[in-house]
Formats: structure tokens, C-alpha cells, sequence
């Protein structure tokens, strides 16, 4: 992974340490059908944009750490593929080193 895409994987990990942040909040009020408004965790470092999911949409998407909730539009092809679409948000899967990166500090482990 050349210098660009590591910096850009390594944004898409800051929204996703903020969303972690939001999780425990949610789960602590244990409303998992409740909306919450999660970060979109896109390359973008200026990016501020929330996409609402549930707490179980959110979790789905955690359950495999080289996917990423991101708001439409804010795929970066050259790291990842858009494996979901919806109105609210989409669910991006980082490809080769950006994937193994994401998955060496994904803070569930």
C-alpha cells in the first residue's frame, strides 16, 4: 500500500474509533432498534457527514472489520468496494493492505 492509501484507510479508522464511541453510548441505553446518527467513516478527513442506522444495522456491518458504513457516494475505489447500498448509507469493504490494516487495529479484538 503506497503512502495515500495508507493515510486514507487510516482516516476511514479515526470515524470508526468515533462510531465505537457512539456504540457503547447506544448500548448502554439499550435501544437496539432506536436510529443513531454514526459517523460516515469514509477516507474523507474533512468529511462530516452522519448517516443514521440502528444498533443492529451498525453491528452487521462491525462483524466483519475490513467493512465500513459510509454515507452514499463516499466510496474510494481504489481501496475498497461498495458490497451494500442503501438509502441512508452504504456498507464499503477495504481490499488488500487497507484490509488487513483495518483489520490489525480493529479495537474489537
Amino acid at each position: 500500500m503506497d503512502l495515500r492509501e495508507q493515510r486514507l484507510a487510516e482516516n476511514e479508522l479515526i470515524f470508526r474509533e468515533v462510531n465505537e464511541r457512539v456504540r457503547a453510548i447506544a448500548t448502554a441505553h439499550g435501544a437496539d432498534e432506536h436510529v443513531y446518527e454514526f459517523y460516515c467513516e469514509c477516507s474523507n478527513a474533512e468529511c462530516t457527514f452522519q448517516v443514521k442506522a440502528t444498533l443492529a444495522e451498525y453491528e452487521a456491518v462491525r462483524a466483519n472489520p475490513a467493512r465500513f458504513l459510509i454515507a452514499p457516494a463516499h466510496a474510494l475505489p481504489e481501496i475498497e468496494i461498495v458490497v451494500e447500498r442503501g438509502d441512508e448509507w452504504w456498507v464499503v469493504e477495504k481490499q488488500g493492505e487497507a484490509a488487513q490494516l483495518a483489520e490489525e487495529v480493529d479495537p474489537r479484538d
